[in-house]
């Protein structure tokens, strides 16, 4: 009896352990601009969906969800940002991006080094 109920001990911790590690770990799948914002980008493969609201120049754009707003630098290729146009995005387009680094410029919270998924 002790040996049950040593075991079944053991597993719970187990659980327990799985779930806050899990809970307390960096971003995965898909996720909301707000997640990303209260993750600050934190984790390895996840990504996120946006529309296309406005340019500010060729490599700066504003970009949303149903949850949130933020800036975009460029769209990533070869360690290199690439311009919005050269990768066929304009504005209102939906887009899907890879793992955005978050980055603070000049005050202002951005998404850097996402690579394009996919222009819906």
């Amino acid at each position: 009896m002790k040996r049950i109920i040593s075991a079944v001990l053991i597993f719970f911790v187990f659980v327990g352990f799985a779930f806050i590690a899990s809970s307390c770990g960096g971003l995965s799948g898909s996720v909301t601009v707000q997640e990303w914002l209260e993750k600050k980008g934190e984790g390895k493969n996840f990504t996120v969906t946006v529309k296309v609201v406005e340019f500010i120049n060729p490599y700066y754009a504003r970009v949303e969800d149903d949850t949130a707003s933020v800036l975009l630098f460029g769209l990533w290729e070869g360690g290199e940002p690439k311009a919005f146009p050269e990768k066929g995005v304009d504005i209102g387009d939906t887009i899907v991006i890879k793992n955005p680094v978050y980055n603070v410029y000049e005050g202002n919270i951005e998404m850097k080094e996402a690579a394009l998924v996919e222009k819906k």
